[in-house]
Formats: C-alpha cells, structure tokens, sequence
C-alpha cells in the first residue's frame, strides 16, 4: 500500500468512527435555524460538520463562508457573491460562466439571474479570479436577503477566529455576525452554521454578542479513545496501543494518525511502545517546534517563553516564573496562544500538538528542566528518550 493510500485510509477511519458526533450535528442543524460548533484548535471541527452536512442527500444547497484567509470585508463579499453564483447555477454551469466560453441559453438565462441579484457590480465579482475589495459584505447579504426568499439554504461560516489572529485585521468579525443575525431572524428560509475556536465563545455568545442566546451551540473534542479504538481495529493496529497513544496526545487528530499510519507496516514484528512512536515522530520534524516557537514569539513577546513553561509543565503565573510580567500579561498571552491554536485549555493549558510539547521538553512524560528558553534549540533532544525501552 502506497503513503497516499494509507493516508486515505487512516482518515476514512477516522471519519466512520466520528459518525455519531457528525448525527448530532445534523440533527441539529435540522431542528435549529442557528447552529454553532466551538471546539479547541486542530479537533476537527470543519470535516466533521462538513461530514454531517453529507449524511442527507436531499438537504439543502450551502453556502460555505471560509473566513481562512479573508483578507476584508470586501474579501468576504467576493467570497459570498462566488458562493451564491455556485449555488444558483451549480459548479459545471458556474465554471463555463466563469472561463468565459460561448455560453448556451441555459447559462446566458442563469447569468441574467445571478446579475438580477447579485447586481451587476456583483457578477462581475463573482467571476473575477480575485477579490476587488469594492464589493461590501453589506451587498452580499442583501443578495442572500434576495436569495432567502426564493429558496432555503444554510450559510456556514467556518473558522470564524481567523481574522483576530492578525493585529488590526479590517473585517470586523462582530459587524458581520450581527448582519447575519438580524438577517437570518427576518428570514426563516435560511440556516445558519457558524464554527470556530473555543477561545472566541465569550465574544460570540456573551452578554453583548449578536448570538446571546439565540440558537444551539454544541462542544466538539478531540476524538475519545473509543473512538481511537476503532479506528485502530480499522487500521489492523491493536487497540490497546491506540489507548495508549491517545491518552499521552489527548487524542489529537493528526498526531494520532500519524502515530496509527507509523504502526500499520509493523504487522508480524514486534510493536514498538506508545513512547517510542511519539518519541520518533517528534523527532523526524525539526521544523514543527521551530515553527510554534516563532509563531508565539510573533504574537508576544512573552509568547515563546509561556509556551515552553507550559510544555515543561510550570506555572507561568507563578512569580518565580513570569518575572517582572504582571499576571494580567501572563493572562494575555495564554488567550492568545489558545486562539492561534497553540494552546488548549481542560482542566489546565497544554499544547495542542505533543509533538511539540515532546520536543521543547526532550521527553514524553516527565518535564525535563530548561535554564534559558530562548536557547531552547541547543537543548532539542539527538538520541533515544531516557528510560527508552527500544530495542529492549
């Protein structure tokens, strides 16, 4: 079996195996005309519900709002007015409009359509390759206004923490969301689905939010180790061994199924322990730590210095640890490693990728003490981790 197969096959594993959690997001979406899904970084949020929303054939056409790499609010209506092209002509007709080729009567009519409400200002957005930024959110949601009441359709807006992870970012993510609302409590025809980050649930559903106590919001985790069970027995892995592993990741999607596709060529030699492949795979990416290291570093100065503390298992409020930071800093800084998806908070803060974790640490278990943070890389581990039962 070659990588990509296996890669395949890992996450049509993974996916069987969360069909219960993507039935409860179906259903309520079904039974809610606003539906929210908050979860902490790298659980999985946008394939499961994109998962659910493919158990009913016969549901309705979605317009789909990645806020991934919106760059303004006329980035958004750029997106918009492309999603509700696609959806009015259907992805062959919509690609034929686009590419500009001798149109039949079929697709001249739906042009004509999508020019009566979209504006003509907004088909020509729609069909541009990118965004002119002269095209509001605003007009967009007057479009799906327009569309809403012709024909029902979910709006899901996805990833909607992306725009705050960058400093004075132009779209107002609170500006849109109460366009929405007010848009979506006009119009019955139109669900709503909105995902994110559970560090934004405060500024979604507080007190001043636009969703306060409007529709139903669901929790999603990272996958259980039943769940990690069968997707081992899937794999032809035992699943004592996927216990193992999820219980050292937190059942961190990606870290687990690279650490199941390490084991599957192991079938007729002896396993290695959960350690081991943890320790392994941390190894193989020097990158990884680098990475997470300089993006911290990027969002606070203190930024590096927090997530090596949490990593090494310290306090960073403590004052021994935090130095002539306040606690309000220190407090600052978490909130933002947990919303770029660094950081994840249970019953206390750990990184979300342990592999990560494993390399700043040198170990898979037991915090290994580091002087200076900041010559972290001199202290990366080169050799098998200490008490390694390899090759025992």
């Amino acid at each position: 079996m070659d990588v990509m197969e296996m890669i395949q096959q890992a996450h049509a594993a993974l996916a069987a195996a969360r069909v219960g959690e993507a039935q409860r997001i179906a259903e309520a979406v079904a039974a809610h005309r606003v539906v929210g899904v908050l979860g902490e970084a790298e659980v999985g949020k946008t394939s499961t519900i994109g998962q659910a929303l493919r158990l009913t054939n016969d549901g309705p056409p979605l317009i789909y709002l990645d806020l991934d790499g919106a760059a303004s609010d006329g980035h958004v209506g750029f997106l918009l007015a492309k999603q509700i092209a696609h959806t009015l002509l259907g992805g062959t007709d919509f690609s034929l409009l686009s590419g500009g080729v001798l149109l039949p009567s079929r697709i001249q009519h739906g042009r004509l359509q999508l020019a009566e409400l979209l504006g003509v200002e907004g088909l020509e957005e729609a069909l541009r390759e990118w965004p002119s930024g002269r095209y509001e959110s605003t007009k967009a949601l007057r479009a799906l206004q327009t569309l809403a009441e012709q024909r029902d359709f979910i709006l899901w807006i996805d990833h909607l923490e992306a725009p705050r992870l960058t400093p004075r970012h132009p779209l107002k993510i609170d500006r849109l969301l109460w366009g929405v609302r007010e848009l979506s409590q006009r119009e019955s025809r139109m669900r709503v689905l909105i995902s994110g980050r559970e560090a934004l649930r405060d500024e979604i559903l507080g007190p001043r939010a636009a969703f306060h106590q409007q529709g139903q919001w669901l929790s999603l985790h990272a996958p259980a180790a039943g769940t990690w069970r069968e997707v081992a027995d899937y794999l032809g892995v035992p699943p004592e061994v996927a216990d193992e592993l999820a219980d050292l990741t937190g059942g961190h999607p990606t870290t687990m199924l690279l650490a199941l596709l390490h084991l599957i060529d192991a079938e007729g030699r002896q396993l290695p322990h959960a350690e081991n492949v943890l320790y392994d795979l941390a190894l193989r990416d020097d990158g990884l730590t680098a990475r997470a290291i300089q993006h911290a570093r990027s969002l606070h100065r203190l930024g590096g210095q927090v997530l090596t503390q949490i990593a090494l298992g310290q306090r960073p409020y403590a004052a021994t640890q935090r130095g002539s930071a306040t606690s309000q800093e220190i407090s600052k800084v978490l909130n933002r490693l947990r919303l770029a998806g660094l950081l994840r908070r249970s019953d206390g803060w750990e990184i979300v990728n342990q592999l990560v974790a494993i390399r700043l640490r040198g170990t898979v278990h037991e915090p290994l003490r580091i002087a200076d943070w900041k010559d972290i890389d001199d202290q990366l581990p080169q050799g098998d981790p200490p008490g390694s039962r390899r090759g025992r």
